[in-house]
């Protein structure tokens, strides 16, 4: 989500220097033309299908087939955007009381959902957890009082992309459903997961009652998402979806760049985290620099740098400049390193173009001439 401190003229600007660009560091080769991103999906089997209407249509269904059996769910229900799918998950395990709903204070449903449970929905929150690590059992059973649903975020993105040990998360499903509590998962990464856990996707979904999953971050779809649970979940979703502004007349360019997300990036998921892996040991050994988790769980991390923000952002933009390397342009303070910033790395198919040690040496010049220019 872009920094609401970026005006629309900066970030169009980013937008041009990145498409000038030649290599990405983060995620997914970029199309550089809204042409070039359509014909390539006009390419795929399923464009010659009818176009879906309101949810109906054979792509869609055929997606939300294809999900719900990755996930082992009985039924699964495309939507357009996680916040509404989210939304309407919440309010679905909450009946017709207003929570609460226990979930962590570094998720994104209470930061970059800008708490809309709360907000539109009158949830109450009850967030549990420690600054950069994932919440337990002890601090479920700690709780004033039982909460209606508990969301677990798989991998807790705005902590490093953390993600609680497997003992751990099998014993926050069996607390749940001791208690009587739903347990949902925002899967937005959960492909991204399952390389960490070993495990296959069904595997990890069937600790919870519901999940959320993305198609527009890891896959590199356009945008869209699945719910997955009971048949009688989804049912009850069907409303919220309404209610929500969700059921969009048609949604096929995202269907059909889900269903090629899964085709082509999900079977790469564990060659990207090892990448990331490989990549962070490089980044952690300079003076310095810190990664955050040292060894990451996922295909992302954290990387923090001794530099302030607003120079470091114009560090990044130079190396973009003079070497057509995209490093990104999202800086935030360090909550790691006093004074210094903090960037994201996610490891994509953009990083076919580079090696870990032209990475490292981007950087580096990125850093330098943040120094040298504050």
């Amino acid at each position: 989500m872009p920094s609401a401190s970026y005006s629309n003229t900066t970030l169009n600007a980013d937008t041009e220097l990145r498409k000038r660009c030649t290599r990405w560091l983060n995620g997914h080769r970029p199309p550089l033309s809204i042409r070039e991103s359509l014909l390539a999906l006009a390419e795929l089997p399923e464009a010659e299908l009818p176009l879906d209407v309101y949810g109906q249509g054979q792509a869609i269904q055929a997606l939300e087939a294809e999900v719900a059996a990755l996930l082992g769910k009985p039924a699964a229900r495309f939507m357009h955007k996680g916040v509404a799918a989210q939304l309407a998950a919440l309010r679905v395990h909450c009946g017709e009381g207003d929570g609460p709903v226990a979930l962590h204070p570094q998720s994104h449903i209470a930061i970059d959902e800008a708490e809309a449970f709360e907000k539109l929905l009158g949830l109450r929150g009850l967030r549990i957890g420690m600054t950069d690590e994932p919440f337990g059992t002890a601090q479920l059973a700690s709780l004033p009082g039982q909460p209606a649903v508990v969301v677990v975020e798989l991998p807790l993105r705005r902590a490093g992309y953390r993600l609680p040990e497997w003992d751990e998360l099998m014993a926050i499903s069996a607390w749940c459903r001791a208690a009587g509590v739903p347990l949902h998962f925002d899967g937005a990464r959960l492909w991204e997961a399952s390389a960490h856990y070993g495990r296959p996707l069904a595997e990890i979904a069937a600790l919870a009652d519901s999940v959320y999953v993305s198609f527009y971050k890891g896959l590199g779809g356009l945008a869209g998402c699945v719910l997955a649970g009971s048949e009688d979940f989804i049912a009850q979703i069907a409303p919220w979806q309404t209610r929500l502004a969700g059921n969009l007349f048609t949604v096929h360019p995202y269907v059909l760049s889900a269903l090629h997300g899964l085709r082509t990036q999900l079977p790469r998921m564990p060659a990207y985290r090892e990448r990331a892996q490989a990549l962070a040991a490089l980044l952690v050994a300079e003076p310095g620099w810190r990664v955050a988790p040292e060894k990451p769980q996922v295909n992302a991390f954290q990387l923090h740098l001794p530099v302030a923000p607003e120079v470091l952002r114009e560090g990044l933009l130079e190396v973009a400049r003079r070497d057509g390397f995209w490093l990104g342009a999202r800086t935030v303070a360090s909550h790691v390193l006093a004074g210094g910033a903090m960037v994201e790395v996610v490891i994509g198919d953009a990083a076919d173009s580079w090696t870990d040690h032209e990475a490292l040496a981007a950087l580096r010049r990125a850093v330098l001439s943040a120094q040298a220019g504050r």
